[in-house]
């Protein structure tokens, strides 16, 4: 059993339970207003103002307040009951309790003012007793029944507050776990390409061009300066992503010197798109690492972003290579799909866009293979 089943429980509980305080008071107004009652509409009229029948008055609404108690356990313990069989209880002990009020009133009455011979007109007297206790089953029901709608109102809205605060909370635990998804990703991309660009300096290095590791050493530094200020579950603009690629292919040209040569083109309607920070990097990476490095004489590589044809307002990212030279194409064998980069790059749209992020891999113009990254029209918003 939930807790939120257990908080409502408990509020039917006390609903059915002793409310002495509300009892009493309502007991002793109610008492007290028929017998004022009975004073201004009987002993006022016929000019009935010995103290006897005043003592009279008094007296039959202690005996109804006294006969009218055992009524209140009667309807709790049959409460829970089907209608039927309830309402024929209760109409019963109604019933069963105006008769004896309506003789303990005429009994007292004939004693306290010495009339006699009035049993005759004992109906006159029974009539306004069903009438009384018919209303005092009336009014404990409708009571009974209004607390019962009221704290079951407060229950809900506070099972409603508690679902809201437990769906908050849950809402947070998902972005704090897609945000270290997120993070995990990111940097496994920074390692690797870390890795890679530390071998490169070792082998400037080792041939003497000590200038180029330099400069190399300096633009990875920019590099990693510009990384760090992008967090891994926060988008960026097209330009800014795009500004982030020409200097990661700044330090890839000190490796690669005139091998490698890159056009990238933007439309004017993609520039201020939003993505994920760092979603193109591993892909230049990979095309890089599968394309350039394994032609003698370099190659190109071409970033394009643009309108997506297939999704009206969505934005396409294509990523694409002229591939290894003829000799070493046999060194590359199918689609880079494997790779770690494309493959967190999968995880990371997933994670952003669910199922309407897109990465897929086509034969590029260029000769060798294309990378396109498919960014839904709800998740490629425009920067205001």
């Amino acid at each position: 059993m939930g807790g939120s089943e257990r908080k409502i429980l408990s509020v039917y509980g006390r609903v059915l339970a002793n409310d002495n305080a509300l009892f009493w008071s309502l007991q002793l107004f109610g008492w007290t207003g028929i017998s004022l009652l009975t004073y201004l509409s009987l002993s006022v009229p016929y000019d009935q103002y010995e103290l006897a029948y005043l003592a009279h008055n008094i007296s039959q609404s202690v005996v109804g307040l006294v006969i009218s108690i055992p009524l209140r356990p009667t309807f709790q313990a049959v409460w829970n009951w089907t209608f039927l069989p309830r309402m024929f209880v209760v109409l019963g002990a109604a019933i069963v309790s105006a008769l004896v009020w309506a003789a303990l009133r005429l009994i007292l009455f004939m004693l306290m003012t010495g009339e006699s011979g009035l049993w005759p007109d004992f109906g006159g007297w029974l009539f306004p007793s069903m009438f009384v206790f018919f209303t005092w089953a009336a009014l404990y029901h409708g009571i009974k029944y209004y607390q019962l709608l009221q704290r079951e109102r407060e229950v809900l809205l506070r099972v409603e507050s508690l679902q809201r605060q437990e769906a908050l909370k849950l809402a947070q635990a998902e972005s704090d776990a897609r945000n270290a998804q997120l993070a995990l990703l990111r940097y496994q991309l920074n390692p690797h390409f870390l890795f890679n660009t530390l071998n490169s300096v070792n082998a400037l290095i080792n041939k003497g061009e000590a200038n180029k590791a330099t400069t190399m050493i300096n633009k990875l530094s920019e590099f990693f300066r510009q990384s760090l200020r992008a967090e891994p579950e926060t988008e960026v603009t097209v330009s800014e992503e795009i500004a982030m690629t020409e200097l990661y292919l700044d330090i890839e040209k000190t490796r690669f010197a005139d091998r490698l040569t890159v056009d990238i083109q933007v439309a004017d309607t993609a520039k201020f798109r939003m993505v994920p920070s760092m979603i193109l990097q591993p892909l230049v990476e990979n095309s890089l690492k599968h394309a350039i490095a394994l032609s003698e004489s370099g190659g190109h590589i071409r970033i394009v972003a643009s309108e997506s044809e297939s999704d009206s307002g969505g934005l396409l990212l294509k990523v694409e290579d002229s591939g290894p030279e003829a000799s070493d194409r046999g060194v590359r064998q199918g689609a880079p799909g494997s790779s770690l980069g494309l493959e967190n790059t999968k995880a990371r749209l997933t994670a952003f866009y669910g199922d309407a992020g897109c990465l897929r891999i086509e034969q590029a113009d260029l000769g060798g293979y294309s990378v396109l990254v498919e960014i839904p029209s709800h998740g490629a918003g425009r920067l205001q």
